[in-house]
């Protein structure tokens, strides 16, 4: 049986590591905003997906892990690097590009909403009065955030339509890799998802956009490179290794951090909108994850 640290006795590079993912990741998206103002968005993530696999598969080589699995687990692996990788990677792509960084971040972190709703439709899981006041927490949280620009939303939706489905199957992504587990460590699942995920991004690119040029200027090349070593490469290790040092419950919660970070720094790096509405949001959809990603631990001590 698996043990965690005490509460007092948690490891300092847990939350050394938790902070770095948490502000790599949370800024990362008005970064990717300016990336794609520049490249096309199959472009863009066809350039990092890809190539961060294959990193991640050279860390878990190096951590002595496994790369191969049984033949039989290959077809539910691909299913899940559809939903988490391909699907989501396009959807965000063309969301972020449609819409503010950090209104965009606040949408996909519904995403164990979606997973609460999906899982009573397809799973006949019960919802429950925990899981139903999350929901409409985080209804209303999205609700806050889109009503001061309902008329510009209303005549453009693309950009939260776009996230609102990046958001979807990233949770059917995650209710399926609950379902089939993983047939080999997490790390090298996580780098074949990447780099299988992200071939039919490179397919894509080549097919919609190879028309329509890319501006590779040197800062490109160097966000490109950043996101492939920084958001795709170290905080994915990162985080597995905040996994193993601290239990379920306490890593997740951190993740919460995330869409305030990429709210906040999309005001200071784009000059993003950061009111009462942003601010509102933030609380109600914050809120409503952390009535999620604890109910397992609530659960479990009733």
């Amino acid at each position: 049986m698996q043990t965690f640290p005490t509460p007092a006795r948690l490891p300092v590079a847990g939350f050394v590591l938790l902070a770095a993912v948490t502000l790599v990741w949370g800024v990362n998206w008005p970064l990717m905003k300016i990336g794609l103002g520049t490249l096309p968005p199959f472009t863009f993530r066809a350039a990092m997906v890809p190539a961060s696999g294959l990193l991640i598969l050279g860390l878990a080589f190096l951590a002595g892990q496994r790369l191969g699995a049984p033949r039989a687990a290959w077809p539910p692996l691909l299913v899940s690097a559809l939903f988490n990788v391909t699907l989501w990677h396009a959807f965000s792509a063309f969301g972020i590009a449609a819409m503010e960084s950090g209104r965009a971040s606040v949408i996909a972190f519904t995403m164990p909403l979606w997973a609460a709703i999906l899982a009573r439709l397809f799973l006949a899981e019960a919802i429950g009065g925990r899981r139903g006041l999350a929901l409409a927490l985080g209804a209303g949280g999205v609700g806050t955030l889109l009503y001061p620009d309902f008329a510009r939303f209303a005549a453009t939706p693309q950009g939260p339509l776009l996230m609102s489905g990046a958001a979807i199957v990233w949770a059917a992504g995650t209710l399926w890799q609950k379902r089939i587990g993983c047939a080999m460590p997490v790390l090298a699942h996580t780098g074949w998802q990447l780099f299988l995920g992200g071939l039919p991004l490179v397919a894509a690119a080549f097919v919609f956009e190879a028309a329509d040029g890319a501006n590779w200027s040197l800062p490109i090349v160097i966000l490109v490179a950043y996101n492939i070593v920084g958001p795709l490469g170290f905080c994915y290790w990162a985080w597995y290794k905040v996994v193993a040092l601290f239990p379920a419950h306490v890593a997740a919660i951190g993740t919460l951090l995330i869409p305030v970070v990429g709210v906040a720094s999309g005001a200071a790096i784009l000059g993003e909108p950061f009111g009462w509405p942003e601010l509102m949001a933030l609380a109600l959809v914050t809120g409503a994850l952390a009535l999620t990603l604890t109910e397992r631990r609530v659960a479990a001590q009733k």
